[in-house]
């Protein structure tokens, strides 16, 4: 059946599909109007393809079980946070403060031991002691640069009061100059901790999973995407993600 030369209603509704989608149809306006008012299998097919345009387009969400109580229940519980052990800490410090200020200041804390000379070893100990920490933490902040700024409160402290006291044991006489260089070297490590923890913060995030290139993508494996670029930061290789079931909740 046709109405428009040797065109058959096959091809009529090419144009009449084109119109429903919204395009512009080869065959004319007026000709597939007239064509389907004298055409009821073509105007019968029309509204069957305007349905299922509106179908594919707008439809209803499928029905699926509420699982809101079920993940509540599993989900594991926020714990309340607690201060107990991080005022305890503090207390630990301050009282740990007051003792070295206190000797600072000539008191008498229990350091002085049993007679002088076993307190002049004790205390060359406790000196030992302390560079030989200093030393690890340096070297742990090296390894780990992460670490570097739970470092510098301490060693930070401990440089600016030993400068303090080396300054005025200087001007007192009390200590000799070659004595108070030696501790330049402490100096030169925390130096050395703001340049590391300064550089470790400048670096470059990784990428995220969703922007790095899947193995098989056409759309992410262009040479655009995939070659890097002059002047780019370098990324560092990742490990494959974990499955989302081993995630916890």
């Amino acid at each position: 059946m046709s109405d428009y030369g040797s065109v058959d209603c096959s091809e009529l509704r090419e144009s009449i599909s084109a119109r429903v989608d919204g395009e512009q149809p080869v065959v004319p306006e007026d000709v597939l109007d007239r064509h389907l008012t004298g055409c009821p299998d073509c105007r019968a097919w029309q509204e069957r393809a305007t349905a299922l345009r509106r179908l594919t387009l707008v439809r209803e969400a499928p029905q699926v079980p509420d699982l809101t109580a079920k993940i509540l229940a599993e989900a594991p519980v926020s714990r309340p946070q607690r201060w107990g052990l991080r005022v305890a800490l503090g207390l630990v410090a301050l009282v740990q403060s007051g003792l070295g200020l206190a000797e600072l200041l000539g008191a008498d804390v229990g350091h002085a031991g049993h007679g002088t000379l076993a307190a002049a070893v004790h205390l060359g100990n406790e000196s030992a002691a302390w560079n030989v920490a200093v030393g690890i933490g340096l070297l742990w902040a090296a390894l780990r640069p992460a670490t570097a700024a739970g470092l510098l409160p301490a060693l930070g402290g401990f440089v600016v009061v030993l400068g303090i006291i080396s300054g005025v044991d200087l001007t007192t006489g009390e200590v000799a100059l070659d004595r108070v260089a030696s501790h330049g070297l402490v100096v030169v490590g925390v130096a050395l901790l703001v340049a590391v923890r300064r550089q470790h913060k400048r670096r470059p995030a990784p990428h995220s999973a969703d922007r790095l290139p899947v193995p098989g993508d056409d759309a992410t494996s262009s040479p655009e995407t995939s070659s890097p670029r002059a002047g780019d930061p370098p990324q560092r290789r990742r490990f494959p993600q974990r499955p989302t079931g081993r995630h916890a909740a």
